[in-house]
């Protein structure tokens, strides 16, 4: 992946993102101990969008990340700030050389 160094100075902000490593009979979620530093820009939104099961909820921001990002919906997302919004949308972005970006949608737990 080539992408210009002059994205990256666009990127400030630093998430972590954790797998999804197991879930038990009653469905709680353990996700795995380390996780993957993704360096990205936050932006609030505070408008309403549609999730993968075609549910309108308020989107609380987007965390748009360098490079692809291996991502799922079943990963956990922490922000800077500590908190652990619940992923939205996950979509990755092309340019004319190929995969370039990943905005990750998140909203309130």
């Amino acid at each position: 992946m080539t992408i210009e160094a002059a994205f990256l100075d666009l990127m400030p902000s630093t998430i972590t993102v954790y797998a999804k490593s197991s879930a038990d009979a009653y469905g709680k979620v353990t996700w795995a101990a380390s996780g993957t530093a993704v360096k990205c820009r936050i932006q609030e939104t505070g408008q309403l969008v549609t999730t993968q099961d075609q549910e309108n909820v308020y989107e609380q921001g987007r965390a748009i990340c360098y490079g692809i990002v291996t991502v799922s919906h079943d990963s956990k997302i922490v922000l800077p700030d500590g908190s652990a919004p619940q992923i939205l949308s996950i979509t990755n972005h092309n340019d004319d050389t190929g995969a370039h970006h990943t905005t990750i949608s998140f909203g309130a737990m």
